[in-house]
């Protein structure tokens, strides 16, 4: 069985000194997941390096929810089209070898 690994919100705000709200505005437009377990809304360990992007981009660049919402999209496409480069690369190697 795996095991899943969560961090409260509340434990979360406090480390980075933000507010519970900024972190449930970005569920709400579902730039992260959270879950409520035990009654306390908590999120994945997997989602944390996100969650940290975003709070970075929130509070050094000064960017606001509409801004991350965009920027995320566009990092979750370069994302994308780089995997579809690997594949079609590794798909041409296979004919581009040299035979000698």
């Amino acid at each position: 069985m795996k095991t899943e690994y969560y961090i409260t919100i509340k434990d979360f705000c406090v480390g980075h000194r933000i507010e519970e709200s900024f972190v449930l505005s970005l569920s709400e437009r579902e730039l992260i997941s959270i879950a409520v377990l035990d009654d306390e809304a908590k999120i994945h360990t997997k989602e944390l390096p996100k969650l940290e992007r975003i709070v970075r981009l929130h509070h050094e660049l000064g960017v606001n929810i509409e801004g991350i919402e965009a920027i995320q999209h566009l990092l979750e496409k370069v994302d994308r089209l780089q995997d579809e480069l690997w594949s079609l690369r590794r798909r041409l190697s296979r004919f581009e070898e040299d035979p000698f």
